[in-house]
Protein backbone atom coordinates (compact mmCIF):
# COMPACT_ATOMS: atom_id res chain seq x y z
CA UNK A 1 0.00 0.00 0.00
CA UNK A 2 2.64 2.49 1.05
CA UNK A 3 5.16 1.43 -1.59
CA UNK A 4 2.67 1.93 -4.42
CA UNK A 5 1.54 5.31 -3.15
CA UNK A 6 5.07 6.50 -2.58
CA UNK A 7 6.25 5.33 -5.98
CA UNK A 8 3.38 7.23 -7.59
CA UNK A 9 4.00 10.37 -5.54
CA UNK A 10 7.69 10.64 -6.44
CA UNK A 11 7.19 9.67 -10.08
CA UNK A 12 8.77 6.20 -10.15
CA UNK A 13 5.52 4.87 -11.58
CA UNK A 14 2.42 6.46 -13.06
CA UNK A 15 0.46 8.20 -10.27
CA UNK A 16 -2.73 6.32 -11.20
CA UNK A 17 -0.92 2.99 -10.93
CA UNK A 18 0.41 4.04 -7.51
CA UNK A 19 -3.10 5.05 -6.45
CA UNK A 20 -4.58 1.73 -7.59
CA UNK A 21 -1.86 -0.27 -5.81
CA UNK A 22 -2.44 1.75 -2.65
CA UNK A 23 -6.21 1.30 -2.82
CA UNK A 24 -5.86 -2.44 -3.36
CA UNK A 25 -3.62 -2.65 -0.30
CA UNK A 26 -6.08 -0.65 1.80
CA UNK A 27 -8.99 -2.76 0.53
CA UNK A 28 -7.14 -5.91 1.59
CA UNK A 29 -6.49 -4.48 5.07
CA UNK A 30 -10.16 -3.49 5.39
CA UNK A 31 -11.22 -6.97 4.29
CA UNK A 32 -8.96 -8.60 6.88
CA UNK A 33 -10.15 -6.44 9.78
CA UNK A 34 -13.86 -6.64 8.91
CA UNK A 35 -14.31 -10.12 7.39
CA UNK A 36 -10.98 -11.91 7.29
CA UNK A 37 -8.94 -13.94 9.73
CA UNK A 38 -8.07 -10.94 11.92
CA UNK A 39 -11.75 -10.24 12.43
CA UNK A 40 -12.55 -13.88 13.25
CA UNK A 41 -9.69 -14.22 15.73
CA UNK A 42 -10.63 -10.97 17.46
CA UNK A 43 -14.27 -11.96 17.78
CA UNK A 44 -13.67 -15.59 18.81
CA UNK A 45 -10.56 -15.60 20.96
CA UNK A 46 -9.95 -12.11 22.32
CA UNK A 47 -11.02 -10.74 25.67
CA UNK A 48 -13.83 -8.16 25.80
CA UNK A 49 -11.29 -5.32 26.22
CA UNK A 50 -9.33 -6.44 23.17
CA UNK A 51 -12.55 -6.89 21.17
CA UNK A 52 -13.59 -3.34 22.02
CA UNK A 53 -10.17 -1.95 21.11
CA UNK A 54 -10.14 -3.94 17.85
CA UNK A 55 -13.56 -2.58 16.94
CA UNK A 56 -12.44 1.00 17.54
CA UNK A 57 -9.23 0.47 15.59
CA UNK A 58 -11.22 -0.87 12.64
CA UNK A 59 -12.99 2.46 12.38
CA UNK A 60 -9.76 4.40 12.65
CA UNK A 61 -8.34 2.36 9.78
CA UNK A 62 -11.55 2.92 7.79
CA UNK A 63 -12.21 6.59 8.49
CA UNK A 64 -8.92 7.97 9.77
CA UNK A 65 -6.89 6.39 6.99
CA UNK A 66 -9.32 7.68 4.34
CA UNK A 67 -7.49 11.02 4.41
CA UNK A 68 -4.51 9.45 2.63
CA UNK A 69 -6.23 8.31 -0.59
CA UNK A 70 -8.33 11.49 -0.61
CA UNK A 71 -5.16 13.59 -0.26
CA UNK A 72 -3.37 11.54 -2.92
CA UNK A 73 -6.28 11.97 -5.31
CA UNK A 74 -6.62 15.70 -4.63
CA UNK A 75 -2.90 16.41 -4.71
CA UNK A 76 -1.29 14.01 -7.17
CA UNK A 77 -4.12 13.06 -9.49
CA UNK A 78 -6.32 16.15 -9.47
CA UNK A 79 -3.75 18.86 -8.70
CA UNK A 80 -6.28 20.69 -6.52
CA UNK A 81 -4.03 20.76 -3.44
CA UNK A 82 -0.53 22.18 -3.21
CA UNK A 83 2.34 20.04 -1.92
CA UNK A 84 2.61 22.23 1.18
CA UNK A 85 -1.08 21.91 2.03
CA UNK A 86 -1.01 18.19 1.37
CA UNK A 87 1.99 17.80 3.66
CA UNK A 88 0.15 19.61 6.47
CA UNK A 89 -2.98 17.50 5.95
CA UNK A 90 -0.98 14.24 5.94
CA UNK A 91 0.87 15.26 9.09
CA UNK A 92 -2.33 16.16 10.94
CA UNK A 93 -3.80 12.80 9.90
CA UNK A 94 -0.62 11.03 11.05
CA UNK A 95 -0.74 12.71 14.45
CA UNK A 96 -4.43 11.92 14.92
CA UNK A 97 -4.20 8.31 13.74
CA UNK A 98 -1.03 7.46 15.65
CA UNK A 99 -2.17 9.10 18.87
CA UNK A 100 -5.57 7.40 18.66
CA UNK A 101 -3.92 4.00 18.09
CA UNK A 102 -1.52 4.60 20.96
CA UNK A 103 -4.26 5.62 23.38
CA UNK A 104 -6.36 2.59 22.45
CA UNK A 105 -3.42 0.23 22.92
CA UNK A 106 -2.54 1.86 26.25
CA UNK A 107 -6.17 1.63 27.39
CA UNK A 108 -6.50 -2.06 26.55
CA UNK A 109 -3.15 -2.81 28.23
CA UNK A 110 -4.26 -1.05 31.42
CA UNK A 111 -7.68 -2.73 31.31
CA UNK A 112 -6.14 -6.17 30.81
CA UNK A 113 -3.56 -5.59 33.57
CA UNK A 114 -6.22 -4.48 36.06
CA UNK A 115 -8.44 -7.47 35.32
CA UNK A 116 -5.75 -9.97 36.37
Amino acid sequence: MLAGGYAGEVGYIDPWVGFIIGMLGWAYILYEIFAGEASRVASEKASPAVQSAFSTMRWIVSIGWAIYPIGYFMGYLNGAVSDESLNVIYNIADVWNKIAFGVIIWNVAVTESESK
